[in-house]
């Protein structure tokens, strides 16, 4: 883990985060500047998870063909480029909302190689029993940086206008695209390019089905990507505002206690991981009943205050469930597979995350606030019968 390569994943990784986020935040206000329109505003996280789901389905013809090292820089790089293409259009004042949302597409389809391949190089480049840690230390940078560059953007924001806040950006990608170009070449795939292309995007699907111990774990990622809808930010506001009868400040310390639960999970993984990986046939089952309990409390609690320590146990028991599961994903298969089988959750969970987006949002319109979460709480349960069947692989 204290390895340069280690470290120059960790480090480029999270310069493209806190690029990724600024990003957002920078369009959103730009398509909001041009349009003045809520509606395009929406229409910017559907066109990123459209994007990123494409990418995720076709990734495996990539990774038949081309060295991880160079997929993660090549993307970087390409995100890089469209980005002073953004630049430029603004430096023109060319107004067309519809060449930045393409721009935007292109940029999110790049960016659906990047997190499969990075997951995949971990390890490679740490020790079998630092897995849990490395997976730890990631997840409490990658939670930080999340946590605090959207309130950065926002500053950013006010301080400097949207031309400069995208030449912050590219001056990221950039450092991003110098570190990632310093990793190790690691082997190529196993299996053979020779396939026909639509035989080759079932490959990491092909991969799940033959490693049964990989089957209960799609299962808990996709009921947790279709359980996990109500914790968007529209979802939440009408529960701050028709529930907890808060302003919208409320909102915002919601979310706050969330990530903080985020951060203090992973820096405990970190710090105490050969703990967590000895009895973490313990912990999963634990995490699932500690989150399916607390969305229901969540669910019929009126009080602000119990609302934002609900949030924070619930940020903090489902981070070691995922960081749990991530080492278990990758000590499964074959590091030289993982980038395919990568894909294919990501493919899925992003699929299931967008629709159900759209299913929440038209339940809203004959269900409460109350009943939403409660339906949360009860598929957050079901996870349970994929995790019994997982624990008898991870006590191997």
């Amino acid at each position: 883990m204290h390895s340069t390569a280690f470290r120059n994943l960790w480090f480029g990784q999270a310069l493209a985060n806190m690029g990724d986020i600024l990003y957002i935040v920078g369009l959103i206000s730009l398509v909001y500047n041009i349009t003045g329109s809520a509606v395009y505003m929406t229409a910017v996280p559907l066109v990123i998870t459209f994007s990123r789901f494409i990418s995720s389905m076709a990734a495996p013809l990539l990774l038949n063909r081309t060295q991880m090292k160079n997929l993660i820089a090549y993307s970087q790089m390409g995100k890089t480029f469209f980005l002073c293409f953004f630049l430029l259009l603004m430096v023109l004042n060319i107004e067309n909302v519809w060449f930045f949302l393409g721009c935007a597409s292109i940029i999110s389809f790049l960016d659906g190689w990047a997190l499969p391949a990075r997951n995949s190089y971990v390890p490679f480049l740490v020790k079998r029993e630092e897995l849990m840690g490395a997976n730890g230390f990631l997840s409490t940078v990658d939670q930080t940086i999340q946590f605090s560059s959207w309130a950065l953007g926002g500053i950013l924001l006010s301080l400097i206008n949207e031309t400069n806040l995208f030449i912050v950006i590219i001056v990221l990608f950039l450092a991003s695209t110098l570190f990632m170009m310093k990793l190790p070449v690691i082997p190529s795939t196993s299996l053979e390019v020779r396939k026909v292309w639509w035989q080759q995007l079932g490959e990491g699907w092909s991969e799940v089905r033959k490693r049964k111990g990989l089957v209960p774990v799609f299962w808990i990622y996709g009921l947790e990507s279709i359980s996990g809808t109500v914790w968007i930010a529209a979802v939440l506001y009408l529960y701050v505002d028709l529930q907890l009868q808060r302003g919208e400040e409320w909102w915002g310390f919601i979310n706050s206690s969330f990530f903080v639960g985020l951060v203090l999970a992973s820096y405990l993984i970190f710090k105490l991981h050969g703990l967590f990986s000895k009895h973490r046939h313990r912990w999963l089952p634990l995490c699932m009943v500690f989150t399916s309990s607390v969305t229901l409390v969540f669910a019929w609690n009126k009080v602000a205050l119990l609302a934002l320590v609900l949030s924070f146990v619930f940020g903090l028991f489902d981070q070691i469930k995922n960081v749990v599961l991530q080492t278990y994903f990758q000590e499964s298969a074959p590091p030289e597979e993982l980038g395919k089988i990568y894909a294919a959750q990501g493919a899925l969970t992003t699929l299931l995350f967008g629709l159900s987006s759209v299913g929440v949002g038209l339940l809203l319109e004959v269900l409460s606030i109350s009943m939403i979460f409660s339906l949360s709480a009860l598929l957050l349960l079901g996870t349970l019968i994929p995790v019994m069947i997982l624990q008898k692989n991870i006590r191997m």
